[in-house]
């Protein structure tokens, strides 16, 4: 019996002891992802040269409902211009917002609200934001 105990025992240390690890690189290879992200200032999302604006504000819950999405979209090469409406006021009157978030194409097409990866993927692919 104390045998069988030792041998359930040595497994379950083997088992938990192998989580532990891989637990350890799912933590590393998402820091790395973010720091890589984070290289050149902004998220994996942003950048400059893309023809499609996205206004945003850090406190709107549903921008930040949209960052998992526009990571997923990132990962397929899209990228947005990131314009912070929140430390930018004069963005509202200047592009005629409404609210966040907000896709503005260079063709004066815009997109608002928070959307799903299927209606946002879309609507970036029509307007050139596959740049990767």
């Amino acid at each position: 019996m104390v045998l069988i105990r030792n041998c359930i025992n040595n497994a379950w240390v083997d088992y938990l002891s192998k989580l532990h690890i891989i637990g350890a690189v799912v933590i590393f290879v998402a820091l790395l992802f973010a720091i890589a992200s984070l290289a050149n200032g902004q998220p994996a999302y942003g950048d400059d040269a893309s023809p499609v604006m996205y206004f945003y504000q850090p406190a709107c819950v549903h921008c930040q409902a949209m960052v998992p999405i526009l990571n997923e979209l990132a990962a397929q090469g899209y990228r947005v211009k990131l314009m912070n409406a929140a430390a930018n006021p004069g963005f509202w009157t200047k592009y005629n917002l409404e609210g966040t978030p907000t896709w503005l194409a260079a063709n004066g097409d815009r997109l608002s609200g928070e959307q799903n990866k299927i209606v946002l993927e879309s609507w970036l692919a029509a307007h050139g934001a596959k740049i990767k």
